[in-house]
């Protein structure tokens, strides 16, 4: 509305100026003609008073009348009169005595000058005439000639182009007030939309897009506002993920610390107020023990999950042939009491990665593997080089877990079987740390996992090759 508004003020002032001076332009142009017209007619007749005067040496009054008479048949565009000095009329074809009156006014002002004088003047009718007068000596005797010509049609001309100039200000006027309205809503309505986007997503409809198709400079807007709006309902989406997933850690976390802390503090409650024989004394520190090396072992994993996701990387040049090979060396004797028979399978290269964390990222997918089995088993590490870093599968032929299980396994404090776990010492805690430093790899994690056959678990680190 307000574009239309300030569109038709425009055009009004332009149009309203720009013929307000044509027009002024046109009239003043006829006046000049009319007036130099006016002027060449008197120096025409004072031209053949002279021509006359000097060829017979006089002029008498008679023949001078008859030379005007002669003139104003010829020229009936002008009205021509003739006056003594006295200020009294010879001759005149003009009948109307207003005109006189301001023609003797005139002849006051002239005195004795010989010059041509123009004047504008109306009569009693509302007639506008061009005044031209002039002065002459025939003989002894000062005449002053007059000639008047109406001007009327230079007015009429005028007005009708006032009164076409006003038509045609209408006329474009609706015609402006019409384009301006199209062009505003061709304008605003997009602006509209992108005005009730900002309001929607102000109202927390992060979903809300303008949807604008056009090509020009709004349409770029739109498609960037739409753009801006995707990344920031991203955004927000992801920080309502970790703002849950934070929630549910804590949950998770407090139930953790709560039941072995009931224990814990039953038990010694009971070794401080009881007297028990031995087998029971022994039965009471050991579950004491037990749990307090479990809130240990979650205590450090949670702070490692902390340095995960907080530090920066500094990779190194590593074999991850070499790193394979001494991890699997050190865990063969205590998998081995467990009747489980570890392998590996390497590649020779050089990678960069951060060797403490992709150790342990391999400990706890094996120690995962461990759990998934009962007294017997089978674990297969596999180590190959990729172009733009290494990949590790750790294969295992235990319980396995169920397809619903493999969305949240790398969730803190998630367990596929959580009785076994806990008697393991686990703390759920392993996989979420795993998830952390591929991350930090910038790589990839992947599980494929089958109830009675076993696990495969695929990880490909980023950190490119030496």
């Amino acid at each position: 509305m307000r574009i239309s508004i300030i569109m038709t003020v425009l055009v009004a002032m332009v149009f309203s100026v720009g013929s307000t001076i044509i027009i002024h332009r046109s009239y003043m142009a006829s006046l000049d003609r009319e007036e130099q017209e006016a002027v060449d007619n008197l120096q025409m007749v004072n031209s053949i008073f002279r021509l006359n005067y000097e060829n017979s040496g006089k002029l008498s009054e008679d023949e001078i009348l008859k030379i005007l008479r002669r003139i104003g048949t010829y020229r009936t565009s002008a009205d021509v009169f003739l006056l003594y000095k006295d200020e009294d009329l010879i001759y005149g074809n003009l009948q109307n005595k207003e005109v006189n009156l301001n023609v003797n006014t005139l002849l006051d002002t002239m005195g004795d000058d010989e010059g041509i004088t123009v004047n504008y003047k109306s009569d009693k009718t509302g007639l506008k005439y061009i005044i031209s007068a002039s002065g002459i000596n025939i003989g002894e005797d000062r005449y002053i000639i007059c000639i008047c010509r109406d001007i009327g049609n230079v007015i009429d001309l005028r007005n009708r182009l006032h009164s076409l100039f006003i038509k045609a200000f209408l006329v474009i006027m609706f015609l402006t007030v019409l384009t301006s309205w199209i062009i505003s809503s061709i304008i605003v309505k997009p602006l509209n939309k992108l005005k009730k986007a900002t309001r929607e997503i102000a109202d927390g409809n992060l979903s809300y897009r303008t949807d604008i198709k056009s090509n020009d400079e709004i349409g770029e807007l739109s498609r960037n506002f739409d753009k801006m709006a995707a990344e920031l309902d991203n955004n927000v989406t992801l920080l309502r993920e970790a703002a849950e997933e934070k929630d549910r850690f804590m949950g998770a976390f407090t139930h953790e610390l709560k039941t072995p802390m009931t224990s814990i503090i039953g038990y010694a409650e009971l070794l401080r107020t009881q007297e028990l024989d031995q087998e029971d004394r022994e039965d009471a520190l050991n579950y004491i023990y037990s749990e307090s090396k479990r809130l240990e072992s979650m205590s450090l994993k949670l702070l490692q999950l902390f340095v995960a996701d907080k530090d920066k990387l500094d990779l190194k040049k590593v074999s991850p042939k070499d790193m394979v090979e001494d991890i699997v060396v050190h865990l063969t004797p205590t998998l081995n009491e467990q009747n489980i028979k570890i392998i590996c399978r390497t590649e020779e290269g050089i990678a960069f990665l951060e060797p403490d964390l992709v150790r342990t990222l391999i400990i706890n997918l094996i120690d995962n593997a461990r759990k998934a089995m009962d007294k017997k088993g089978r674990i297969r590490v596999d180590q190959k080089m990729a172009e733009d870093g290494v990949i590790f599968i750790i294969t295992d032929n235990g319980k396995g877990m169920p397809k619903e299980a493999l969305e949240h396994v790398t969730e803190a404090f998630y367990r596929v079987d959580k009785s076994r776990s806990r008697a393991q010492g686990g703390a759920g805690l392993g996989l979420s740390l795993v998830k952390k430093i591929v991350e930090l790899h910038n790589g990839e994690i992947s599980f494929s996992s089958e109830q009675g056959i076993g696990t495969v678990v695929t990880v490909k680190l980023k950190g490119g090759v030496a």
